[in-house]
């Protein structure tokens, strides 16, 4: 399996435990192989580099999640349950219920996943104690949800809470909107790179992709926010950090400048602590930026 490396993030606000307690916790889902007729299995497993269940790194620490899923194209299953209901009725001369259709789909699948292809995926995980912000290295919302979900299987009482930024009041449309109108201070402190794609639905989803210096391209970014869209991703920096910022609150094509590559071979597990505390530290200045800068508030914030 190839080794997981910092390049996209969902990021949560998480109380965890320290290092030492946190690893005794994640001892309790270890891998094992997909069961015959299971369908998929998650695992907290050490890392591939440095071969520790929680590694430490300066200012928190890392983790990995496996995800094993069996394949099964949904077309096979189908042309197997067709054939066997049509084997069925024909030999019956009769149509099958709708509960006998489902049955035999369950038996199909099941019989199916004995022979499926295991895929197996790594999600490195990176959490920031001081601030409590937990990185996860993936643009699936669902591979997030289930690392968070683990965690709390596993530990706990724990809480977990999605950064979500309301695009009316101060998202990345409003800001870009306020940018081209002259707003200086619209983007304080981070500075546009040369990707905006917006989209909007009419008929069906419209998306529009300007890959070039904002400057050139204002008034046409301009005109296609004043006619309803909006924007789904847009490329920012700030010092060290560049990275595509999604309407979700996603990062993606996250880079920081790290080298994850050990020049000299016997420290593999030292050139991977160091990059990922370089991440860490640079993505978590990035974020906090951020919501500094979209003024967001947490749910108890929000409450008073």
């Amino acid at each position: 399996m190839k080794i997981p490396s910092f390049k996209n993030a969902i990021v949560y606000k998480a109380t965890l435990p320290s290092q030492e307690p946190l690893a005794k916790h994640l001892e309790e889902m270890p891998y094992s192989p997909v069961g015959e007729t299971e369908f998929s299995r998650s695992s907290f497993v050490p890392h591939p580099v440095t071969g520790e269940l929680v590694t430490p790194i300066t200012g928190g620490f890392m983790f990995v999640v496996r995800v094993d899923q069996k394949i099964i194209p949904t077309d096979v299953i189908n042309e197997e349950v067709n054939k066997r209901i049509s084997a069925i009725e024909e030999r019956q001369e009769a149509k099958l219920t709708k509960d006998e259709k489902a049955s035999i789909k369950d038996n199909v699948t099941v019989d199916l996943r004995r022979q499926a292809f295991v895929k197996s995926t790594l999600i490195l995980a990176l959490y920031h104690e001081e601030s409590r912000l937990l990185f996860v290295n993936t643009t699936s919302k669902k591979l997030a949800s289930l690392t968070c979900s683990m965690l709390v299987k596993v530990v706990g009482s724990i809480k977990t809470e999605t950064i979500h930024i309301s695009d009316i009041k101060n998202g990345l449309t409003t800001r870009l909107k306020n940018h081209l109108s002259g707003d200086e201070d619209a983007f304080s402190g981070f500075a546009i790179g040369n990707y905006i794609r917006l989209s909007r639905l009419a008929d069906g989803k419209e998306v529009i992709t300007y890959s070039a210096d904002l400057n050139s391209v204002s008034e046409e970014v301009n005109d296609s926010l004043n006619t309803g869209f909006i924007v789904e991703s847009m490329q920012l920096s700030l010092n060290e950090a560049s990275f595509l910022l999604t309407d979700k609150f996603h990062f993606k094509q996250i880079s920081t400048g790290s080298e994850y590559s050990p020049r000299d071979e016997d420290d593999k597990a030292g050139a991977y602590r160091n990059a990922a505390s370089a991440d860490l530290f640079i993505m978590t200045k990035a974020v906090e930026g951020l919501c500094s800068l979209l003024e967001y508030k947490g749910p108890e914030e929000a409450s008073e």
